[in-house]
């Protein structure tokens, strides 16, 4: 029995259906929980995502079963006057891998790029990922940066030493306000 081809169509805001079954696989491979990411997509931020106008996404399907999906998103990067394309995430499930469902899902991405008038598609690939890293760099992706990521209530301890916000704020706002007074009283003297 031969497979039938592999069809690669976007998907629509309201109807996610295709793209929340795989992005719940995915993010079990990922090592989330089904629980978590079954609630995650229960509250409807899938589908509110999607909504938002700078995010596009394709499912690849055959005989329509979902094999993988890729999401994208439109985004200036730093003080650039162009729309970079950004993959930010591919996946497709086990059982379908090395079977071109990539290829076909990428096909998309250049095609939506090319439709979009983007010069440079970006891919956010996990540091830990060997096996996307390669997949990547195969086909020409080259390491442009690191992204280094953290909380921001991480970034306000260590930047900060612990104090609250409020605190730093209104000792500073404190701290003007006596440089100011200063000032005004050597003008006056």
């Amino acid at each position: 029995m031969s497979r039938g081809p592999i069809v690669v169509h976007p998907v629509s805001p309201d109807r996610p259906d295709a793209l929340v079954g795989l992005w719940l696989a995915g993010r079990v491979d990922q090592g989330a929980s089904l629980e978590a990411a079954s609630r995650y997509a229960a509250d409807g931020r899938v589908s509110a995502a999607l909504a938002r106008p700078e995010v596009h996404a394709y499912v690849a399907t055959r005989d329509d079963k979902p094999l993988g999906y890729v999401v994208l998103i439109d985004r200036i990067f730093g003080l650039s006057d162009t729309t970079d394309l950004a993959i930010d995430q591919l996946y497709v499930i086990k059982e379908a891998r090395r079977q071109g469902v990539a290829r076909q899902l990428l096909a998309a991405v250049v095609a939506h790029a090319e439709r979009a008038g983007s010069e440079r598609i970006v891919s956010n690939v996990p540091a830990q990922d060997r096996e996307a890293n390669r997949y990547f760099a195969r086909l020409g992706f080259g390491s442009a940066v690191t992204r280094r990521v953290t909380t921001t209530a991480h970034l306000r301890r260590k930047v900060l030493g612990g104090a609250d916000v409020s605190t730093f704020e209104s000792v500073l706002r404190r701290r003007r306000t006596l440089r100011a007074q200063g000032r005004t009283r050597s003008a006056s003297a």
